[in-house]
This record gives structure tokens, C-alpha cells and sequence, in this order.
């Protein structure tokens, strides 16, 4: 059983705040954000947060949406996805996202690192192949850094 932890508002305001910086966009909605002992961010509805957790046995609750490493938040899959479906919903833009052409694609699957030119700064980026979304990586010295779990690897059909 994991241990969590309810974030209090400083933490999510410091989450919105680096959200907002990388992408322009932020989790809508009345939500409780969870965070594991090894600094994976939970995101669930507001209500379930009122439930005491240290008199429950749970595995795993709500969607995993990041985790925050030094300072640093990387959205997951899943967080990604769906903080561009809720920008798509409300017309916002969204800010840093790289859209790959269907080689870059198959490489990203393989677990293979993208050569890419982006500019100069370090910073995350969301993935997009035509309106989809694959997920967030780190643009560093002219490189996508490939963050995709080995259990999502493999051949894709495109």
C-alpha cells in the first residue's frame, strides 16, 4: 500500500504556476491533487479528497498525471492528454507543443531519442502526431529526450 498525500493549496498554486509557465494551460475543473511517495501527482474529484486515506488499504487512486522531480514538473501520458483536451474544449491555446511527422513517430515508439531543432531553451514539450496527443518529453541541446515507459514501446501503425 502507497502512502498519500492531499497537496494543500500552496503546492497546487506552485503546480498551476509551472503549468501555466511551460504550457499556457491548466487543469479546469474543482479537483484534489494526491502525491506518492516517489513524487507522482494523482489528480481526483474534490470530494474524494474528503476521505480520510490512512483508514483505507488503496493501491492506486485517481489519474496520474505527473511527478515532480527537484522542482520540476513532467506531465505523464495521461496528463498530457488531458490537459490539451480541456484547452481543445475551451479555444485556449496551448503552448510547446511539437508535432512530429510519422518517421519521428515510429522512432519515439522504439524508445529512441528525437533529433530535433527547437531553439535554444531546455524545456518540456507535449508530443502531438496529426490531432493526438503521445505525451511530454524534454527538449535539451537539440533533442526530444524519450520518457515513454518501456511498456508502451513497440512497433506503432500509423
Amino acid at each position: 500500500m502507497q502512502k498519500l498525500t492531499i497537496l494543500n493549496s500552496k503546492e497546487i498554486k506552485l503546480i498551476k504556476e509551472q503549468l501555466l509557465e511551460h504550457f499556457g494551460v491548466f487543469f479546469e475543473g474543482d479537483y484534489a491533487f494526491l502525491q506518492n511517495e516517489k513524487n507522482k501527482l494523482f489528480m481526483i474529484n474534490r470530494d474524494l479528497g474528503k476521505i480520510d486515506l490512512a483508514k483505507l488499504r488503496i493501491d492506486k487512486l485517481g489519474l496520474y498525471v505527473a511527478e515532480r522531480n527537484e522542482g520540476v514538473l513532467r506531465l505523464s501520458r495521461e496528463g498530457a492528454q488531458r490537459l490539451v483536451l480541456e484547452a481543445r474544449k475551451k479555444k485556449l491555446p496551448v503552448k510547446n507543443i511539437v508535432e512530429l511527422s510519422e518517421t519521428e513517430v515510429k522512432d519515439y515508439f522504439l524508445g529512441q531519442d528525437l533529433e530535433k531543432e527547437l531553439g535554444g531553451v531546455n524545456r518540456f514539450v507535449l508530443l502531438a502526431y496529426k490531432k493526438d496527443i503521445l505525451g511530454c518529453a524534454r527538449y535539451k541541446e537539440g533533442k526530444i529526450l524519450n520518457f515513454l515507459p518501456k511498456i508502451h514501446r513497440g512497433e506503432v501503425i500509423v
